[in-house]
C-alpha cells in the first residue's frame, strides 16, 4: 500500500472519526478529518484525497447533498458513506449516487473496513491508468519515482501550469496524460511536439487560422489550443518555440485569450497546459533564446523526471513489464533475462532511456533462441562503455561514450544509430553539436 494514499474523512462525531483517522494512519494512508461538510468542500481541493469518507446524517448538510456537490467537483474520487444500523436505506440511496461501499457506526470489524480501504486503492490506479489511454500500469509507470508520483498527485486537481524536465524517452508524454487523467477534466488531452513540426507551421498548428488567412488556407481550421478547451493541452519540447510563437503564448497563459491567423475575434480558452523540455530553460533565458517572462509563466510547478540511469533499483521491474508485453505483442513465451544481460541493464547508462530499452529489448526478444533473454550481442558485447578501464568523470561522460561507440557501429549512419539509441534525429544532432563529437 502506498503511503502516498490520501483519505478525507467527513465525520461531526468527533470521536468516531479519530478512531477511523488513528486505524488508517497506522496502515500508513494520509488522513485529514472534517467536522463539518461545508468546511470539507472549500478544503478538500487542497487535499486531493483519492478516498472520502462521509457520515450521512450531520448538521447543516446531509450526507447525500455533500456526495452530490463533491462528486461534481471529483468525478474520479471513491466515496464509501457512514450509516447506522438503523438507516440502511439510506445507504442504498447514497451508493445509487456514486457511492462504492458504506460501513456502518460503531464500526463491527475494524479488520473488515481496513480489507475494505486496502481493495479500492490498487482499483482505483487500473481505472485512472488504463482509461482513455494505453498508460504502463502505476507500479511501471512511477517505479523508482516516488517523489515525482506525489508531486503529481497533489498539482493534478488543479489548473496549475505544470513544466516536466527530462531527457528524450523518460516518459514525459506518459506522465503528462497521467496528469490529465487525475485532474478529472472532461476535455480531451492534445498533445504537440514543438521540434517536430516546421518552424513556420508551429503557429498555425497552436492557434489555428481562418479562411484566406495565408496562401493555401482554403477553409478555417481550429488549432490545438482551441482543440484542448476544458482539457489539457501538452507541449514537448517547448525550448524549440520561435520567439513570435513564445510571445503570442505567452498571452495565453496570461489572458487565457487567443485568436486564429487571420482572424479578428478573440477565443477564450479553459485548457490546462502541461509543457516539457530535455533543456536547462534558465540557461537558454540567460543566452536570450527563451523569453524571461515565459519562463516564469510555465515554470510554476516544476517536476524531474529522472534518466533511467538514475532508477537502477527499478530496472528490472520496468524491464520484466516490457518482456511481458513483447510476448504478447510477438506470440511467444515470457523469457527470463540472463545473469548477463541483468549486468548489463545495472552497467549500460542507456542515453535512450526508456525507449531506448525498450529497442533493445524487443530485437533481443525477437532473436532468442533458448529459455533465457541475452540482449543482442551486436550491441553490447564486448561493448566498450561496459569495458572501458578509465571510470567516466561523470554522467554527460557516459551518455557520450555511448553515442561515439553506437556511431561507430553504424559506420557514422545518423539515422541508424538514433535508431539504435531510441531516440530522435534531431537530439542526435543535438548530443553531437552539444558534446562536439568527431562522427565517423
Amino acid at each position: 500500500m502506498s503511503d502516498y494514499s490520501r483519505i478525507a474523512i467527513v465525520e461531526d462525531d468527533q470521536s468516531f472519526a479519530s478512531f477511523l483517522k488513528t486505524i488508517l494512519e497506522e496502515k500508513g494512508y494520509k488522513v485529514e478529518v472534517y467536522y463539518d461538510p461545508e468546511t470539507a468542500l472549500k478544503r478538500l481541493p487542497d487535499f486531493s484525497p483519492q478516498l472520502v469518507i462521509t457520515d450521512l446524517k450531520m448538521p447543516k448538510m446531509d450526507g447525500i447533498t455533500f456526495l452530490e456537490k463533491a462528486k461534481s467537483i471529483f468525478p474520479d474520487t471513491q466515496f464509501i458513506v457512514i450509516t447506522a444500523y438503523g438507516t440502511i436505506p439510506s445507504a442504498v440511496e447514497a451508493i445509487k449516487k456514486g457511492a462504492v461501499d458504506y460501513i456502518t457506526k460503531p464500526l463491527s470489524s475494524p479488520d473488515e473496513f481496513l480489507s475494505l480501504i486496502a481493495k479500492l486503492f490498487p482499483e482505483r490506479k487500473e481505472k485512472i491508468f488504463k482509461k482513455l489511454f494505453e498508460l504502463p500500469p502505476f507500479e511501471i509507470l512511477f517505479a523508482g519515482m516516488e517523489d515525482v508520483y506525489e508531486k503529481i498527485m497533489r498539482v493534478a486537481p488543479t489548473d496549475t501550469t505544470v513544466i516536466l524536465y527530462g531527457e528524450t524517452g523518460t516518459g514525459k508524454s506518459a506522465i503528462a496524460k497521467a496528469i490529465h487523467l487525475l485532474s478529472g477534466r472532461k476535455g480531451n488531452f492534445v498533445e504537440i511536439n514543438c521540434a517536430a513540426i516546421p518552424e513556420t507551421l508551429i503557429e498555425s498548428e497552436l492557434f489555428g487560422y481562418e479562411k484566406g488567412a495565408f496562401s493555401g488556407a482554403v477553409k478555417s481550421k481550429p488549432g490545438k489550443i482551441e482543440i484542448a478547451k476544458d482539457g489539457t493541452l501538452f507541449l514537448d519540447e517547448i525550448a524549440e518555440m520561435n520567439p513570435t510563437v513564445q510571445a503570442k503564448f505567452l498571452r495565453v497563459l496570461q489572458d487565457k485569450t487567443f485568436e486564429r491567423l487571420g482572424g479578428l475575434t478573440s477565443i477564450k480558452t479553459n485548457a490546462r497546459f502541461v509543457v516539457a523540455t530535455n533543456k536547462d530553460l534558465l540557461e537558454l533565458v540567460r543566452q536570450g533564446k527563451f523569453r524571461e517572462d515565459l519562463y516564469f509563466r510555465v515554470n510554476v510547478f516544476p517536476i524531474y523526471i529522472p534518466p533511467l540511469r538514475e532508477r537502477k533499483e527499478a530496472i528490472f521491474k520496468i524491464a520484466e513489464y516490457i518482456i511481458n508485453k513483447l510476448s504478447e505483442k510477438i506470440g511467444k513465451d515470457p523469457l527470463k533475462l540472463s545473469k548477463n544481460s541483468k549486468e548489463i541493464l545495472k552497467k549500460y547508462p542507456w542515453p535512450g532511456n526508456i525507449r531506448e530499452l525498450e529497442n533493445v529489448l524487443e530485437r533481443s526478444f525477437i532473436l532468442a533462441k533458448g529459455e533465457e533473454l541475452e540482449l543482442e550481442s551486436g550491441f553490447f558485447e564486448k561493448d566498450k562503455i561496459l569495458q572501458d578501464k578509465e571510470e567516466p568523470k561523470n554522467l554527460k561522460e557516459l551518455e557520450k561514450r555511448a553515442i561515439l561507440e553506437v556511431l561507430k557501429k553504424t559506420g557514422g549512419n545518423k539515422k541508424k544509430a538514433a535508431e539504435l539509441l531510441g531516440i530522435s534525429l534531431r537530439t542526435l544532432y543535438y548530443k553531437i553539436k552539444e558534446y562536439n563529437l568527431k562522427t565517423p
